[in-house]
């Protein structure tokens, strides 16, 4: 992470913590311990700029997902078998949730802040079981701002907890 934070010098804080928590893996889990301890931004802030930028690649991944997948399967074969490997294992793992609970599921499986469960694999998730976009985006929102709080807190109590013992 640090070879990104050094990439980003010299860029406003603001627009590296959005950029942090757009990126796959890392998202809000990163983007709001960073804002907070390295950054110093409001909790305030450093929520609502995570959130947002937690939200930006669900928008894309619904918009090029598709098309993706359908010229990989046409040009690049190679390419569409590794996509579709990561998909049968994630339809493996996520079919009988999302079939009982749809996009509930998917806004449950953004809230829980570990790794593989962020609004990347999410919005994957809602393009490979067909769900409407007016349909997913609002419960993995909501998803996303519950994990941003869940990392909110946990930042500012462990720094609560640090600040008293030291």
């Amino acid at each position: 992470m640090s070879w990104l934070l050094s990439a980003l010098t010299g860029l406003p804080n603001e627009f590296v913590t959005i950029l942090i928590a757009a990126v796959p893996i890392a998202e809000v889990r990163v983007s709001v311990p960073i804002a907070v301890t390295l950054f110093h931004q409001h909790p305030a802030l450093a929520f609502f700029l995570s959130w947002i930028g937690n939200l930006l690649p669900i928008f894309f991944v619904f918009v090029f997902l598709p098309p993706i997948i359908k010229l990989a399967e046409v040009h690049w074969p190679w390419l569409h078998r590794i996509i579709e490997r990561y998909f049968s294992g994630l339809r493996e793992k996520n079919t009988v949730s999302v079939d009982r609970y749809g996009a509930l599921a998917l806004g449950v499986f953004v809230a829980i802040p570990l790794p593989g469960t962020g609004t990347w694999v999410a919005t994957v998730l809602a393009v490979l079981f067909g769900l409407r976009p007016s349909r997913a985006i609002p419960f993995m929102a909501i998803g996303s701002a519950i994990a941003t709080l869940v990392m909110l807190l946990a930042t500012e109590g462990l720094l609560g907890a640090f600040r008293f013992f030291f």
